[in-house]
């Protein structure tokens, strides 16, 4: 099986059908009866909104590129120059290889080697697939190091209604408490979504909301978006305890993606989880993990 970092796969079942790119394993569009459930993206489109990647071994951001482990302290690659930040992990522009490919389904793996600020090694895998039920993605990691590696992962999809805006759209999330962050994104505090203008759990239109924003202490497992009379639902395993919602804004006022899709991002920990430790998991040499999410159009 040859491919290059442009190369697609195109899955189908049933109706569905979803473009994979060999890119940050990332997804690349997803219809359904023909109709964009993911905003697509453009075949030589660079992805520079992360629309669709694989976000490993962390997600979201870690302030300055610094943490400290087992005594050591670490320096990550800053690659958000605005805020001072390492930004969504290590594999997102990375050529994964192709490691199953059928009619329905592709697998894709990379191996992430020890390198100053992240000493450890991994075996991702990402297997995407398409049946009657919708669209799923299961992640599998292994360590294949000699000591423990500290992990986290979410994946950067931008779910789109025929004929809506962000701002045709209700979203309903059931998680009790949200994260305040300063100006640079960096986390100041947890607070409970009845503070703040945060409060979806019983859905709430996103008209003039602008997001960018962790919600966690989750009571259900699944995101509900809804717009012109359809609606989606983002699900995802129990080991998904946050949410990212992003409205769209830091696109250019007159691009077409301003507003256009809603990125509702399931993560296994939040922002700046290498030095909080907050729900961080820490997988042993030798141990493998592995957990899924999907998108299931009503």
């Amino acid at each position: 099986m040859t491919a290059d970092s442009s190369t697609r796969w195109t899955i189908r079942s049933g109706g569905h059908e979803a473009v994979i790119g060999r890119r940050g394993a990332g997804l690349c569009a997803y219809t359904v009866d023909g109709v964009d459930v993911a905003d697509p993206l453009g075949e030589q489109e660079v992805p520079e909104a992360y629309q669709g990647l694989v976000l490993a071994p962390w997600p979201n951001r870690v302030p300055d590129g610094r943490w400290r482990w087992a005594g050591q302290e670490l320096q990550l690659p800053v690659n958000e120059v605005p805020t001072g930040c390492a930004l969504h992990g290590l594999v997102a522009w990375t050529a994964w290889s192709p490691r199953s490919v059928t009619e329905d389904a592709v697998e894709l793996g990379v191996t992430v080697e020890p390198q100053p600020g992240y000493p450890f090694a991994l075996d991702l895998t990402v297997r995407w697939s398409v049946a009657a039920d919708g669209l799923h993605c299961r992640i599998g990691v292994e360590n294949t190091g000699w000591t423990a590696a500290p992990f986290g992962v979410a994946v950067h999809p931008y779910v789109v209604l025929p004929g809506c805006t962000v701002d045709d759209l209700d979203l309903t999330l059931p998680a009790a408490s949200w994260l305040e962050t300063d100006e640079r994104l960096r986390p100041v505090a947890l607070r409970p979504v009845t503070e703040g203008g945060h409060d979806l759990r019983n859905g709430a239109p996103l008209r003039g909301r602008r997001l960018d924003t962790a919600f966690t202490d989750v009571s259900g497992t699944s995101v509900q978006v809804a717009g012109g009379g359809r609606a989606l639902e983002v699900w995802a395993d129990e080991a998904f305890g946050w949410w990212q919602v992003y409205t769209s804004d830091y696109f250019p006022a007159d691009s077409p993606r301003h507003r256009r899709g809603l990125a509702v991002e399931a993560m296994t920990c939040g922002p700046d989880a290498f030095n909080t430790g907050q729900d961080l998991l820490v997988l042993e040499p030798g141990e493998r993990w592995g957990a899924e999410w999907g998108v299931r159009p009503a």
